[in-house]
């Protein structure tokens, strides 16, 4: 077998974890609120913010009011599908103006707590305490 690898249980293939050109592991996304955001060095980082929308231009600029009920711009095309007040996760860029590029998104449904998404990610999944855990 290949060295920090391991079989799939559907064929006798070896996983090997994918590491982007920015250095980011594959499929592992910072989940940041807008404090978080605008406090670090995120750079083309892709992220994850969590919140809800509040107002788009119908062309390229959407007002996002993440867990924490800070705001973010995020950068969508004009077929982007906009709710207010709609739930959502968005995976995207981050860029060096602090505003984040589109990729996905996904609907959070109904009664969402941004309240405790939020502990969850400032006393948890950001905690070096839990490093182990959560790669910080």
């Amino acid at each position: 077998p290949l060295p920090n690898s391991s079989r799939s249980s559907r064929s006798n293939l070896p996983f090997l974890p994918i590491t982007m050109s920015n250095g980011q592991p594959d499929g592992a996304f910072p989940r940041l609120n807008a404090s978080m955001l605008n406090a670090g060095n995120w750079d083309s980082t892709i992220v994850s913010i969590v919140g809800k929308a509040v107002s788009f231009d119908g062309m390229q600029t959407l007002e996002f009011e993440c867990a924490d009920g800070g705001k973010v711009q995020v950068q969508v095309g004009p077929d982007f599908n906009f709710e207010h007040g709609k739930a959502m996760e968005i995976m995207g860029a981050a860029n060096e103006d602090k505003t984040v590029q589109h990729f996905i998104s996904r609907d959070l449904g109904e009664g969402f707590d941004f309240s405790n998404y939020n502990q969850l990610i400032t006393k948890v999944l950001n905690n070096s305490k839990y490093s182990d855990l959560f790669g910080v």
